[in-house]
């Protein structure tokens, strides 16, 4: 009989225990699948590519500039992951990882995002559900303002871009998050700016309900700068937020030189949320 109390405890105990949903983000700069690619990588590039996204431990994991499916074959453990891509553009698409424990039940490209460009790159959500916990994920690449926006109007002209594409978004995830009667979002992307700047042009996605848990952070690559790449959460999932998580891997603690350049020009950020 103790036996018996003893392993009926275990389990009462196993079952109150928070799971853990770990999600990043990582810009892979033209992550291509080895075939006449922008950025040329070696054999170890790619192995120390797969090391870092080893390294977050992520369950779920947004990547933007990715050319097609295959690019994130040659990185991540296909037994363990389910890739989802953008159908557009060619070689910039945005993508979600996602470990097949998590259960998918749909995914949806926002091609409103692209504002009909199709160079600019539609968002990817999916709504998934981990231990009776369910949320709606996406991975998001916004306009950049880049040298080619050379004079005062093409820059004006990505400003607002952006501002737009804030606008949809928030619109898109209203409709399918009303569709589901779920308010739960994680969303993660290379925004192209940051609401900490005072001319900032994504404060549309800083509502009454949403949250830059990333506002504060600065760029990996230019230190003095605000970070573009940022994960966004409703106010009940930052409840669920695992005290010290959020974190930003500086690529230069573990690679250099042209190594770290064939990584990226970018750092992941990652957080970590328990579900009861």
């Amino acid at each position: 009989m103790r036996l018996v109390f003893l392993l009926l405890s275990l389990v009462l105990i196993s079952c109150n225990e928070p799971a853990e949903l770990t999600v990043s983000t990582f810009n892979i700069k033209w992550l291509g699948d080895g075939i006449d690619d922008n950025v040329y990588r070696t054999d170890k590039d790619y192995n120390n590519i797969s090391s870092i996204i080893s390294s977050l431990d992520s369950d779920i994991l947004a990547l933007q500039e990715i050319e097609n499916r295959e690019a994130i074959e040659k990185i991540i453990d296909t037994n363990n992951f389910a890739i989802y891509t953008s159908t557009f553009p060619r070689e910039q698409k945005t993508a979600l990882v996602i470990n097949k424990e998590v259960t998918v039940k749909e995914v949806y490209q926002l091609d409103e995002i692209a504002l009909g460009n199709n160079d600019l790159r539609p968002g990817v959500v999916a709504y998934c559900e981990l231990n009776g916990f369910d949320f709606f994920v996406g991975s998001f690449h916004f306009k950049a303002t880049s040298r080619h926006d050379d004079t005062p109007l093409k820059r004006t002209r990505s400003f607002d871009m952006r501002q737009d594409q804030s606008d949809k978004l928030v619109e898109s995830l209203n409709k399918l998050m009303k569709a589901r009667g779920d308010s739960d979002v994680i969303l993660m992307g290379d925004f192209n700016d940051s609401p900490a700047k005072e001319n900032s042009n994504i404060t549309a996605l800083d509502t009454d309900n949403w949250e830059f848990i990333t506002s504060e952070m600065n760029s990996c690559k230019y230190p003095r700068l605000k970070s573009i790449d940022h994960i966004i959460i409703n106010e009940e999932i930052k409840e669920k937020i695992k005290q010290g998580s959020l974190n930003m891997l500086d690529l230069s603690r573990v690679l250099r030189g042209d190594e770290l350049r064939a990584a990226s020009d970018h750092c992941p950020v990652s957080v970590t949320i328990s579900i009861n």
